[in-house]
């Protein structure tokens, strides 16, 4: 008979052998004493002979079974434990390499023998790529560094150096190290929400990435100080245009240092200061002064301009290279804004771009002698008189169609005007004005569209108009109807791009033809326009204006 198990019982200690009735498991206990054996007519079947090798048998295959399975569990456990301590070294090794590339400066100051390693090891994984697989892997730390810093330089034409070097910084130290070229930090825009507006922030950057900063915006930096401010002032030297909008934080002779200490400065954005005493007539005249003739752009846009003659004198005497002047949406400590036009005209001779839109200006009378003797601006690309038409108060009273000819006297290459909400010009007074090639004309809830004649100015600068804004207006009798067959008459020399129709009475039959004439045209808005019907009273684009041409049946050759 086979040797019956030992079977342990908790703690390993073996279990003391009970005597057993009967069970059908192998023989693990004393048997039960009996007289049997010691019977003399009691003998042992073949059949007992037989079975008892085979139940043993059987047990030895279940143990056997029984150990495999507990070598199979404890052999993955430890797979299983040695896999969670190298994950958790590797985590350990990719926390020790970020927090090693964020303290460490441009050039780094890790070992080099590891980092000639890095180079070898990746240098090999390309060559031994012979199907190109490994080397498309690696390919960024092989290039040159010049290299990089020009494809850096096409990525951040334009948008700027912030947020991207920043990411690219990461990746690795090749990336960092010219991701940190000062010449990719030349236009940086803080004003973006990536950068947390604290000032030690500017400071840092301006010790360590800024020297050759040329443009560099903080709008929105309320807090933005005065120790900031000189932190720019000391480490870039290059500075060219700086837009201080809502930096309400700022002293009048910070800025007044800023424009004497950085002697390129010449463009300066000063919106939304109410409160600060930078704009008092008396801080904003030496900040002129202080600039001089190499001011050339000046943004003060939604601020109160108190005694503001004293500032357009100024800047007639001393701007004399301004290409810029913005004062829209500003108030003025008077109803109306006197506004020079000659005096600008001859103090400023290089105006390209004027913007007064919400403002309430009005032309004080000049002398015939002045208005002679006026160059006008015969550089202006842009001129923007729009008025808001929410108000109850006329405030474009004082613009009308003499307003016009005074201000853009020799105007002949003005591209942008903007008459929106203006109700007192006439059809007449525009056709007048001396003006080649006009490319975008606004003309919204304006009284130009109260006089027949708009055919006319539609006509005159058809070959030129790149965009046209005709919305809400009402037209009288057929005049719109006769305009816009005008506009579409010649589709060989129609440039246009975009129509604003949104609010008027144009015809279903009308559009088909201005899509016809207008081949080059990728924008028409038709809100609310009440000849149409319901599906096309909207704003069409690209996809939608192609659908809208099968709908009104415009052949594919047309467009």
């Amino acid at each position: 008979m086979s040797k019956p198990r030992k079977v342990r019982g908790i703690l390993g200690v073996p279990k003391a052998a009970r005597p057993m009735m009967f069970t059908f498991q192998p023989s693990v206990a004393n048997p039960w004493p009996s007289d049997d054996d010691s019977d003399s007519d009691y003998t042992v079947s073949d059949e007992e002979e037989t079975v008892e090798p085979e139940i043993g048998k059987e047990d030895k295959t279940r143990s056997d079974e029984l150990n495999n399975a507990t070598e199979t569990r404890s052999k993955r456990q430890k797979r299983q434990r040695d896999e969670k301590k190298l994950k958790s070294k590797h985590k350990k090794k990719k926390k020790m390499e970020r927090e090693l590339a964020k303290n460490s400066d441009c050039d780094g100051h890790s070992s080099k023998g590891k980092h000639k390693k890095e180079r070898r090891d990746s240098t090999k994984s390309v060559d031994s790529g012979s199907d190109g697989s490994h080397g498309d892997e690696s390919w960024g730390v092989n290039l040159p560094l010049l290299a990089l810093e020009k494809i850096f330089s096409f990525a951040i034409e334009g948008s700027g150096g912030v947020p991207l070097l920043c990411s690219l910084a990461r990746v690795c130290r090749l990336w960092r190290q010219a991701a940190c070229q000062p010449m990719l930090w030349q236009h940086v825009d803080l004003a973006n929400g990536r950068v947390k507006k604290i000032n030690e922030t500017v400071q840092w950057l301006a010790i360590n990435r800024l020297s050759q900063l040329r443009d560099i915006s903080l709008a929105g930096w309320p807090k933005f100080s005065d120790e900031a401010l000189k932190a720019v002032m000391e480490n870039c030297a290059n500075l060219e245009r700086i837009n201080l909008t809502k930096c309400i934080n700022l002293s009048a002779e910070a800025v007044k240092t800023l424009a004497e200490t950085c002697t390129r400065l010449n463009a300066i954005d000063l919106s939304l200061l109410d409160g600060s005493d930078v704009m008092s007539p008396a801080n904003l005249k030496d900040l002129l002064d202080a600039c001089g003739d190499r001011l050339e752009h000046l943004v003060m846009t939604q601020c109160m301009l108190r005694a503001c003659p004293t500032i357009l004198k100024a800047i007639t005497t001393t701007c004399k290279n301004l290409k810029t002047l913005d004062l829209s949406n500003c108030r003025f400590s008077t109803d109306f804004l006197g506004l020079p036009i000659e005096e600008l005209q001859v103090g400023c001779p290089n105006l390209r771009v004027l913007r007064l839109a919400g403002c309430k200006v009005r032309t004080p009378q000049a002398t015939s002698k002045a208005k002679a003797e006026s160059p006008g601006f015969v550089h202006l690309t842009e001129l923007s008189l729009a008025v808001s038409t929410d108000t109850t108060i006329n405030v474009s009273i004082g613009i009308g169609d003499q307003f016009l000819m005074r201000i853009m006297k020799n105007s002949r290459n003005l591209k942008l005007l903007d008459l929106r909400g203006l109700t007192h010009i006439s059809a007449k007074g525009v056709q007048s004005l001396t003006i080649d090639h006009l490319e975008r004309l606004y003309i919204s809830q304006c009284s130009l569209s109260k006089y027949e004649g708009i055919e006319i100015v539609v006509q005159k600068w058809r070959h030129s108009l790149v965009e046209l804004d005709l919305s809400w207006n009402v037209f009288p009798a057929m005049s719109l109807d006769v305009a816009m067959k005008k506009l579409s008459s010649g589709p060989s020399q129609s440039v246009l791009q975009t129509l604003n129709l949104s609010g008027t009475s144009i015809t279903a039959d009308r559009v088909r033809s201005i899509l016809e004439g207008c081949p080059n045209l990728e924008s028409v808005n038709l809100t609310s326009c009440r000849g149409l019907p319901r599906g096309m009273k909207r704003l069409h684009e690209k996809a939608d204006l192609q659908e809208l041409s099968e709908q009104l049946g415009v052949s594919q050759q047309a467009r």
